[in-house]
């Protein structure tokens, strides 16, 4: 009966990683709606993309010419801290053939030697890397605003607090509606009701290893104390404070020792809309 059971439990987790290990792309749409998106504004197209971490998956680059997006965007590790870079700057460069590229730092990205390097050659095939700045989008005579702040670079939680509230500090206030691009979804506490209507984030992988068609469960590590790697609060999808919505990307790349299990490989499409004003 032993062996029997012990056969079992090997073909169940046999069966689990076969059926978990899945990296075709995946594509999440949101649509989002406020009295603030302005009505030229309705379905303005926003492709998402994070924590490519210089890999690649089949199909990103087709899949996003097929949605036609306005603008692309990269909440951070675009690259790894170790190896080449140019697979993320070829990437960037079939990006920027779509449509606008914007960015910003995630961990990995500022963990390399070399980063500024990589920053300027972006740079130079069009990608915008947003510093607490942003950027005012046009469309129709009305206008939204694009922001973005530098990952923390630190391994103190007290001190990623301190330099994400320098950033917004720096960055100062917008009237109107704001997107926000911040690498690590697991700081929103300190980003959410600072006056931006939507963010958009990455950094926490999906949960890594996710229950089937549920919440994740393992993250990335961040060295600080108070960050659990097990059951993490923030992990995909949307979460919404008093004044702020936050979209969360499972990302795409896969830096990690363990699997991305029951966690394809994500590219999120959000849709802006003006409420009260249907989408065509």
């Amino acid at each position: 009966m032993k062996k029997i059971l012990k056969a079992a439990a090997a073909a169940g987790g046999a069966l689990c990683l076969v059926c978990g290990i899945d990296n075709r792309l995946e594509t999440t749409f949101y649509t989002v709606s406020s009295k603030k998106i302005p009505p030229q504004f309705s379905g303005f197209k926003i492709a998402h993309i994070s924590d490519v971490h210089s890999d690649s998956v089949s199909g990103l680059i087709p899949k996003i010419r097929e949605i036609s997006p306005n603008i692309i965007v990269s909440t951070g590790d675009l690259t790894h801290d170790k190896g080449s870079y140019f697979p993320a700057l070829r990437l960037c460069e079939r990006l920027m053939s779509v449509a606008p590229v914007y960015a910003v730092t995630g961990n990995h990205d500022l963990w390399r030697s070399d980063y500024e390097e990589f920053e300027k050659d972006i740079a130079r095939v069009g990608v915008k890397t947003l510093h607490s700045e942003r950027v005012i989008l046009k469309k129709g005579g009305a206008e939204i605003s694009l922001s973005g702040i530098d990952d923390p670079f630190t391994r103190s939680s007290a001190k990623a607090s301190e330099a994400v509230k320098k950033c917004l500090f720096e960055l100062g206030g917008y009237g109107g509606y704001d997107i926000l691009l911040f690498h690590r979804a697991n700081l929103f506490d300190c980003v959410k009701d600072q006056g931006f209507d939507l963010i958009l984030s990455g950094h926490m992988h999906g949960g890594q290893v996710r229950l089937p068609g549920g919440r994740g469960i393992v993250a990335p590590k961040s060295g600080w104390t108070s960050s659990s790697v097990f059951f993490p609060k923030y992990t995909s999808g949307r979460y919404a404070s008093e004044d702020s919505e936050m979209l969360v990307s499972r990302g795409i790349g896969n830096p990690m020792v363990i699997p991305r299990l029951f966690n394809r490989p994500e590219l999120a499409v959000i849709t802006l809309k003006h409420a009260n004003q249907s989408i065509n």
